[in-house]
């Protein structure tokens, strides 16, 4: 529009003000090219329409104006078409170097077939001679021009090319770094995820441990009062049960005061707590009954009854703050079938009274790697419920089954009085809670269930009908590594445990000093009497010398509480025992062991000892 309107007042009306709009709307034609999505196509024709349109306006107008054509006609379409021939690099960029370069070398040719094409049309430069004479520029120095032309080509191209490669290269630049700094908005955005993540946790956390601290409120106040009354009725009681009290009062109001720390809490309940209570236990069996008054007596069994209800609590509330600080952690493999038979032995007497039928099956899951004690819980509570609720309508049929796919599972069916789902669903898992109110329980079985199994990443789900059967699904989750499982590490140490074979493992990094030695040994005789593992692998390649006096000490001490505890076999990995002193070691250890029934071998490697070990532990089932 702006070239039309400055053609018109410069030149009046023509010819070649008309065709500016008309090359104009041709030009507008490649935004249709774009509306169908051939953008390529749409700027190569962009890119060469511009100066094929000129350089035909120029052909056209000089044919027809050939009387009144001027010397400015040979410049003003072409500075038209030397300014066009900058469209290749304003619309492709570099990643697009065939059109680029195939673009610029067309509007090139054009710009350089202006003299030619106009020479072949019969309108050429020095026809300008028989027009005007000597005033018309003369062939030579129009010929210089066209060298002016392709000079100014050159610059101006590259000027163009160097700023288009900077800018993208620029954009390039700019382009990574907002990737870069996408990629750390989504890592910080993960980061804040788990932060919150930690946060909901902590915050369910410390809801668990107010629970806690308002049952153990709870049990406080309730002693309070009952030695509140005792204190108002009797003050004849002997003043070493006074003492005692005041014992358990002081032991109580500590155990408050650190209840928000919740490690120091569970030593407290497990080691403070227990043993005034135990004695005070103690003391009340030594009360002579006989010598109380009726109202003394009353008051007495009535604080019997209040202790034992606190050591109750406390052994409810020990058992719930190990499950929840994860004490247990270590997986042993488990043989389903000699669990369920311990514990069905210590209900032999109510199954044998109560004519029970016990089933089991654990063909198609019969080993797991889980927690002991948690397994063995789980099961206790079950086959206990089942047996505690049976009906007497019919004979009580109990089957305990597993099986395994993503996770264990451990099955524990009974036809007993079953449980209104629809009632206390919501209840059935929570703490002291009892639906059966006319046997003995205290609501804490069910609730350490679920606990346990949640602790070892799983869950529980129940199936029942009132008067038909109850059916418990414990899901429990399949540990990844069995194998190495780290006990205690120390520079100088590492100890594991190896589920797979049932062994206590040690690898040394020395040289050792005496006391790490010590220290060291009096951890492995702790977990092999923790785990009863009969088995123990010793790598000492490099382990350094042992001074004489800790051999001893260690021959002395551990060995034979180690063997009192069921250790059977050890495997010492040592390759080269070419030193006299560790030869000499080996021989100390072989002979000791030797006295204590206890079979060792020496071994280059870990996986040969595991191997041996894997085979004494065969040759043991089998016999």
């Amino acid at each position: 529009m702006v070239l039309f309107i400055a053609y018109y007042w410069w030149f009046g009306w023509s010819m070649v003000t008309a065709a500016i709009p008309v090359a104009a709307v041709i030009c507008l034609s490649s935004i249709a090219l774009n509306h169908f999505n051939i953008s390529t196509i749409s700027r190569i024709w962009l890119t060469l329409l511009v100066p094929v349109i000129t350089l035909s306006v120029s052909l056209y107008s000089k044919n027809i104006y050939y009387k009144t054509q001027e010397e400015l006609d040979y410049f003003t379409f072409r500075f038209l078409m030397l300014a066009s021939c900058v469209f290749p690099a304003i619309f492709f960029s570099f990643r697009e170097k065939k059109f680029l370069f195939l673009t610029s070398a067309a509007s090139l040719l054009i710009l350089l077939a202006f003299d030619p094409l106009h020479e072949l049309f019969n309108v050429p430069y020095r026809s300008l001679g028989a027009l005007y004479g000597e005033d018309a520029l003369n062939e030579t120095n129009y010929a210089f021009t066209n060298v002016v032309i392709v000079i100014t080509y050159g610059i101006m191209m590259g000027a163009v090319f160097f700023l288009k490669w900077t800018s993208e290269s620029s954009e390039e630049k700019a382009s990574l770094l907002i990737e870069e700094l996408h990629k750390m908005n989504v890592a910080q955005a993960e980061k804040n995820s788990e932060i919150e993540a930690q946060n909901q946790e902590i915050v369910a956390q410390t809801e668990n441990l107010n629970l806690s601290q308002y049952r153990l409120k709870e049990a406080y106040d309730l002693i309070a009062e009952q030695k509140e009354m005792l204190l108002q009725q009797n003050q004849n009681l002997s003043s070493e049960l006074v003492d005692t009290n005041r014992d358990l009062s002081a032991t109580n109001n500590e155990l408050i005061k650190h209840n928000n720390e919740l490690r120091q809490f569970s030593y407290t309940v497990s080691h403070n707590l227990r043993g005034p209570v135990a004695s005070l236990l103690g003391l009340l069996s030594l009360v002579d009954r006989e010598s109380l008054t009726a109202e003394n007596a009353e008051i007495y069994t009535h604080f019997v009854t209040s202790v034992k209800r606190l050591d109750g609590i406390i052994s409810d509330l020990s058992k719930i703050i190990d499950i929840r600080q994860d004490i247990f952690h270590i997986r042993q493999r488990i043989n389903l079938k000699t669990e369920v038979e311990e514990i069905l032995h210590g209900f032999k007497k109510d199954i044998d009274a109560y004519q029970i039928v016990i089933k089991t099956d654990f063909h198609a899951c019969p080993e797991i790697y889980s927690v002991r004690p948690m397994v063995h819980s789980i099961l206790y509570n079950l086959i206990s419920n089942a047996i505690k609720y049976r009906t007497p309508a019919s004979r009580s049929e109990i089957e305990i089954s597993s099986a395994i796919d993503e996770n264990y599972l451990i099955r524990v069916k009974d036809n007993g009085l079953g449980i209104d789902l629809k009632k206390h669903n919501n209840n059935l898992f929570k703490l002291y809670k009892r639906f059966h109110h006319h046997t003995e329980g205290k609501g804490l079985g069910l609730y350490l269930v679920k606990l346990q199994a949640e602790a070892l990443g799983g869950n529980v789900e129940v199936e029942s009908e009132i008067n038909r059967h109850t059916t418990f699904t414990v899901f429990l989750g399949q540990p990844q590594n069995v194998q190495q499982q780290i006990l205690y590490e120390e520079p100088y140490a590492k100890i594991f445990f190896d589920a797979t074979i049932n062994a206590i493992g040690a690898k040394w990094y020395g040289p050792v000093s005496g006391e790490q030695y010590r220290s060291a040994f009096l951890k492995c005789l702790e977990f092999v009497k923790a785990y009863s593992t009969p088995n123990y692998i010793a790598d000492i390649s490099d382990q350094g010398h042992i001074a004489p006096e800790d051999q001893q000490w260690m021959f002395r001490e551990i060995m034979p509480e180690a063997a009192q505890y069921g250790l059977k076999r050890i495997a010492t990995i040592k390759s080269g025992t070419n030193d006299a002193a560790v030869k000499q070691y080996l021989k100390g250890i072989h002979e000791n062991l030797l006295k204590l029934g206890v079979r060792q071998e020496n071994f280059s490697t870990l996986n040969e000892a595991m191997d041996w070990i894997q085979l004494e532990n065969e040759k043991h089932r089998s016999v």
